[in-house]
C-alpha cells in the first residue's frame, strides 16, 4: 500500500500548503522562538553544525542560520518540491548549508547525513508526524545517534489531542488563524478547505507525553513539552 506521506511529492499541494496552511498554525513564531533559546542553551553561541530533517522549505533552518553567523546545517527531506522551496528561502546563506535527498521512513536514510554527523542540533518541524508511531521512535533513536555529545533535539510538532472535544478546539483556532491571513474569504470558506484539504490523509498522530516517554528511553536529557497549544507542540531532549 502506497504511504500516505507520499502526497507531499505533489508540487501542486507543496504550493497551496506553504501559501495557504502553514500560515495559520497558532504560535508559530513563538515556537521559533523557543527553538532557538533551546539551542542556544545547549552551547548554540559557538560554531554549529545542525540538521533539519523533514526540512519542508527551510523554515527552521533558515531560522537557524539567521540566529548563529557560525552555524552550518543540511537540509534532507524526501520532497524534491520541498527542498526547491528550501533552497530558495535560503538563498541569502549561500554556502552555510547543503540539501539532501533522503526518506527517513526507512532506516537507510542516516546514511545520507552521517558524513556530515555529528551534529550540535537536530530540528524538526511538522514532519516526523506523518510515520508511524513505531517509525517514529525509531527516527528518535536513529536522531540520538546522531547527535554529538550535549547536541539538542527539538521537534516542532502537530501531535494528538487526547479528546475529541480538544480536538475540535484545535480546529476551530487553526480555522480562525487562517481566516485572518485570508481576508478576502468567509471564514466558511476557510473551514471547507481546512477541513477537506488533501493532507490531512497523512497525519498520524501521537500523544506528545509518548513520545517524550520515548526519548527518555532511548537516553535523551532534559526531555520535556517546552511549549504547547492543543495540537502544536515543541518538545525534545538532549544527549
Amino acid at each position: 500500500m502506497e504511504r500516505a506521506d507520499k502526497v507531499w511529492q505533489n508540487s501542486a499541494l507543496v504550493a497551496t500548503y506553504l501559501e495557504g496552511v502553514r500560515g495559520g498554525i497558532p504560535l508559530a513564531q513563538e515556537q521559533i522562538d523557543v527553538m532557538l533559546r533551546l539551542i542556544a542553551a545547549a552551547g548554540g553561541e559557538r560554531a554549529l553544525s545542525f540538521l533539519d530533517l523533514g526540512c519542508g522549505d527551510g523554515v527552521l533552518g533558515n531560522a537557524v542560520l539567521d540566529r548563529f553567523p557560525s552555524a552550518h546545517g543540511v537540509l534532507a527531506d524526501f520532497s524534491e518540491p520541498m527542498l526547491e522551496a528550501a533552497r530558495q528561502r535560503m538563498a541569502q546563506h549561500t554556502g552555510r548549508a547543503q540539501y539532501v535527498h533522503a526518506d527517513y521512513g526507512l532506516p537507510d536514510w542516516v546514511d545520507a547525513v552521517r558524513p556530515f554527523a555529528p551534529f550540535d542540533a537536530v530540528v524538526s518541524g511538522y514532519s516526523i508526524h506523518h510515520q508511524p508511531d513505531q517509525r517514529k521512535r525509531e527516527v528518535y533513536g536513529e536522531i540520538y545517534g546522531l547527535l554529538a555529545s550535549g547536541g539538542i533535539f527539538v521537534n516542532v510538532e502537530h501531535v494528538s489531542s487526547p479528546t475529541d472535544w480538544l480536538g475540535a478546539m484545535q480546529d476551530e483556532l487553526f480555522v480562525d488563524n487562517l481566516h485572518a491571513i485570508h481576508p478576502g474569504q468567509t471564514r466558511a470558506e476557510v473551514a471547507s478547505v481546512y477541513y477537506n484539504r488533501s493532507d490531512k490523509a497523512a497525519n498520524i498522530l501521537a500523544p506528545v507525553e509518548l513520545q517524550c516517554q520515548w526519548l527518555r528511553e532511548i537516553g535523551f536529557t532534559d526531555v520535556d513539552c517546552y511549549l504547547k497549544i492543543f495540537e502544536e507542540a515543541v518538545f525534545g531532549g538532549r544527549k
